[in-house]
């Protein structure tokens, strides 16, 4: 039987197969999203693996082709955290993996550029789930509740995202939990235009986020149940010490306390140190 990492493996031969049909025109063939979709699915029961595989593979592959499988994995997680259904899990995975796929149609020149994007570019950018959308659409490629997922997925509770403006129940839970799971790994990946932070810090941003942007209950049970996964990890603080995460401070999620050899460090009444890497 395929083994987890395989699996992953797999999930960014069929992503970039699919990117590359779209941007050399050729007639899409989507049965092995479908496929790869279920196969990572078998994997529900298995979520500190998932977890602990996406940090070993994190900036292992070129960005714009890991994110979208990384985000697939995390969004299983996630989803069967909720309890979801299997055929819902199954919409959901399929989804994440495509979300971004509607950025194939934009140049490696502007998805890759370091500097800040003018007005224009961001416009041009925001049209990714459009476009996405549309692609998909125009196929008969996948159910309504997957499409609505990857239209849906950079709108924001209270009507601010885009590219519709939608709010409240008018975003589906797919594209909630695509929202978080986005923004986690967009936090914790490196980018043409952005250094990377630590898992910690980046359930610190979300946590900290405007309750009224993201799903305020599944960020709630996604910081508690990653929080909980730390837990027992090794790190490495940025004095080259390695240690344990003891435990998770609520108030200060980045600053946890780490047990180094027999002794314990409270990390938040410890200004210069900081975790810097999480294995």
């Amino acid at each position: 039987m395929i083994n987890l990492q395989d699996t992953y493996n797999q999930a960014l031969k069929v992503y970039l197969n699919v990117v590359e049909d779209i941007r050399f025109g050729r007639q899409l063939y989507l049965v092995p999203v479908e496929i790869c979709s279920g196969q990572i699915c078998r994997f529900q029961d298995e979520c500190n693996d998932i977890l602990t595989m996406l940090i070993n593979v994190q900036d292992k592959n070129p960005y714009m082709y890991a994110h979208p499988v990384n985000v697939a994995f995390l969004s299983l997680v996630i989803g069967k955290w909720l309890s979801l259904s299997d055929s819902m899990l199954k919409d959901l995975v399929c989804a994440s993996l495509m979300h971004d796929i509607g950025k194939s149609k934009i140049k490696d020149s502007l998805l890759n550029k370091s500097e800040a994007l003018t007005l224009e570019e961001a416009e041009r950018m925001k049209t990714h789930p459009v476009i996405g959308y549309k692609i998909l659409n125009n196929i008969n490629a996948f159910n309504p509740r997957v499409l609505k997922g990857i239209l849906f997925h950079h709108e924001r509770m209270n009507g601010t995202g885009y590219p519709l403006h939608v709010k409240g129940d008018m975003i589906n839970i797919i594209s909630r939990i695509i929202a978080i799971a986005d923004t986690y790994d967009a936090i914790t990946s490196t980018k043409a235009y952005s250094a990377k932070k630590t898992p910690l810090k980046a359930i610190e941003e979300i946590k900290e986020s405007n309750p009224e942007l993201l799903d305020s209950y599944i960020c709630s049970l996604f910081v508690s149940k990653m929080s909980e996964y730390f837990v027992g990890r090794e790190v490495l603080l940025n004095n080259e010490q390695v240690g344990i995460i003891i435990t998770i401070n609520p108030d200060d999620l980045s600053k946890p306390v780490i047990g180094i050899e027999d002794k314990q460090y409270n990390l938040s009444e410890k200004e210069e140190l900081e975790v810097i890497e999480i294995h």
